[in-house]
Formats: structure tokens, sequence, C-alpha cells
């Protein structure tokens, strides 16, 4: 009875190998969900669109960068097109996040008055040591 229950579950478990094969062909190849499922033996469509839902996710937040794009696809119109729009929502998110950071570290800076920059005009510090032997 163990060894049933143990079965089924590594059965449905999936590496993250697999897991992102299957989300870049469908992200960035163009691949149908439903190929995609019969090739890598995924069981269930409902899983494969949560991995595909994360792998935006964390594109749009800067987690994850976009891969690299074949030749085919940059032959394709629409692929560029696409990648494009891509491309446009990955910056516009991250101008966000950089404001977001830099508005956490000027108020930082100003209520808990800790300097968190380096200011302009300011020397390093050095942290050789110089060691001087005896004559």
């Amino acid at each position: 009875m163990q060894d049933h229950i143990q079965d089924l579950l590594t059965r449905f478990q999936y590496s993250e190998q697999l897991r992102e094969t299957a989300v870049f062909r469908i992200l960035f190849g163009g691949e149908e969900p439903s190929q995609v499922m019969a090739d890598l033996d995924i069981h269930n469509s409902y899983t494969l669109r949560n991995w595909v839902s994360l792998y935006q996710r964390k594109i749009q937040t800067g987690l994850l960068t976009l891969p690299a794009m074949t030749t085919t696809q940059k032959q394709d119109m629409q692929a560029l097109k696409q990648r494009n729009t891509e491309l446009e929502q990955a910056l516009k998110q991250a101008n966000l996040l950089i404001l977001a950071l830099n508005t956490m570290i000027e108020v930082a800076e100003k209520e808990l008055k800790i300097p968190i920059r380096k200011k302009s005009g300011t020397k390093q510090y050095k942290s050789s040591v110089t060691t001087r032997l005896p004559r």
C-alpha cells in the first residue's frame, strides 16, 4: 500500500528542467500546450497553465530574463512583434522596480538618517595594510 502511494506521489513530480522546457516551448516557441503535454508526458493541463503563469510573473518582476530568440523566430514578423511587446513590458516593470527601490532608499536615508548611497566626492576607505620591515 505504501509503495502504491509513493508511486502516485512521484509519478506527478516534474523536474525543474522539464518545467522550463515546457514553458519555454509554449511562451517562446509558440507551440500548442496540448502538443507540449503529449511530447513531455505531462498529465494535467492545469499544472502546465500554472507553470506558464508562474514564469510569466517571474519575467514581469525581473526574476527571470527572456531567452534569446531562435533564427526562425527572428524571421517571423509576428514573433518579432510579440517579442517587442514582451521587452517593452519587461522594461516597464524594471523601471517601476528601480523607482520603488530608489524611493525606499530615499525614505530610509531621510527617516533613519543613515547614509545608504555613496555621496559624490567622498573618498573611499582603503583597507590595504602596509607593513614596515626593520632595517
